[in-house]
């Protein structure tokens, strides 16, 4: 059946971005990618974690920064406040932090002993009298502009940001407040090094039209189903530099056995089962349609931080380009806390779930990088509701010649 798909229009509402071929070259390209790292990556607001990770003062995290070989200390201030320092003392450049998580009143030099306290001042140095010309004011870490949205903790390395945290996610985070990020108590990571660009990596999960032959394994018959062949999304919004899709479910899917109680006693449907927790009121930014049959939504913001939500739980992807043909991939899935053994049980099933269906992603996108950089693809043809595709490409073109052009 396919009277009941969503139409091939989705494209035509944005005549800005074209309808034809685009050229790859910058997915593959070295100059290219070097410009995307001084335009994009030192210039742009970067997704660090959740402030549940740091709740009290003196809790610090670190957030590795694969891209620039860059290592970021997270920490909740005596007065409360989240703020960023890069993880460097201040008197020979030696990494001052180890630890990958802790509680701290001062973080200490491991190399000559110089102290911080939380607020990033030098707060001591051993046999300070033997420096001749030290000024304490001068010497603190040196801090990055850090902000949160919705319990997400971000930072610049821009020390002076053409646009502040809340411009920059502008309608996008706020149609998404009042979602309930901050039950996702349980936490799973995945993170590993693919041999692709970046952009390919965000371009897989923000694409539906692969589910039916791709993903013909695992999450074809939720997410996509008789009554959606093709995988064609429910919408698709473009805010600036952000854009959110919506995905369907397959109301008429029957679980096996083993699936089905994992989805009855799950806290919460999970994102690969297409299924609403119909009791849950969405905030105006998800399933802006209100599509009965709504089942996620892919919610991607500039340039490298995808949330996909559904009712019930959420998970983030962060692309961290190695360089134009290595990217770090790191994922994060959130759920409810379990009440028993068997909704913790349906937690363990949607990890795995999850993580079978986004590994056939990766796999897929070395071999399509390695014809890229051949030269075997000089262009690609995007389908209408591959539009989130299109929007990222030209997003990440414009920024980069706008941004050089000053």
């Amino acid at each position: 059946m396919t009277e009941s798909l969503t139409p091939a229009n989705l494209t035509l509402r944005h005549p800005e971005l074209g309808t034809g071929p685009v050229a790859t070259e910058p997915y593959w390209c070295p100059t290219f990618h070097q410009r995307e790292l001084d335009s994009i990556f030192r210039k742009t607001w970067l997704c660090a974690g959740r402030v549940e990770e740091i709740p009290n003062p003196g809790d610090f995290f670190l957030k590795q920064v694969p891209t620039f070989d860059m290592s970021v200390i997270v920490v909740r201030g005596k007065d409360g406040v989240v703020r960023a320092f890069h993880n460097v003392c201040r008197h020979r450049g030696n990494q001052l932090e180890h630890r990958e998580r802790g509680q701290c009143s001062t973080f200490r030099c491991r190399f000559h002993g110089w102290a911080y306290g939380l607020d990033g001042s030098l707060a001591a140095v051993p046999d300070i009298k033997a420096f001749h010309e030290l000024d304490r004011s001068q010497r603190g870490l040196n801090e990055l502009p850090a902000g949160c949205w919705e319990g997400f903790i971000f930072f610049n390395l821009d020390p002076e940001p053409s646009m502040s945290l809340e411009e920059f996610l502008g309608q996008q985070a706020q149609d998404l407040v009042g979602y309930p990020f901050a039950e996702g108590k349980n936490r799973f990571e995945f993170e590993g090094e693919i041999q692709c660009n970046w952009k390919s990596m965000i371009d897989s999960f923000c694409e539906t039209y692969h589910v039916p032959f791709l993903h013909e394994r695992s999450i074809i018959h939720t997410l996509a189903g008789p009554h959606n062949p093709f995988g064609r999304l429910l919408d698709i919004r473009l805010k600036g530099p952000h854009r959110t899709m919506s995905v369907g479910g397959n109301p008429t899917y029957e679980p096996g056995p083993v699936q089905a109680l994992a989805y009855q006693y799950s806290a919460g449907p999970s994102v690969t089962s297409g299924g609403t927790d119909t009791q849950f009121e969405l905030p105006k930014g998800l399933n802006e349609t209100r599509a009965d049959n709504w089942a996620i939504d892919v919610t991607a913001f500039f340039p490298n931080l995808i949330i996909v939500i559904s009712s019930g739980m959420y998970f983030t992807h962060q692309m961290w380009p190695l360089g134009p043909d290595r990217v770090v991939w790191q994922m994060r899935g959130y759920l409810r806390g379990a009440a028993n053994a068997a909704q913790r049980f349906g937690q363990e099933n949607a990890m795995v779930e999850l993580r079978d269906a986004v590994l056939e992603d990766a796999n897929t996108l070395e071999r399509i990088h390695r014809a890229m950089r051949q030269g075997l693809v000089p262009d690609v043809l995007f389908h209408d509701h591959e539009l989130g595709l299109r929007h990222h490409y030209h997003t990440v073109v414009n920024w980069v010649r706008e941004n050089e052009a000053g």
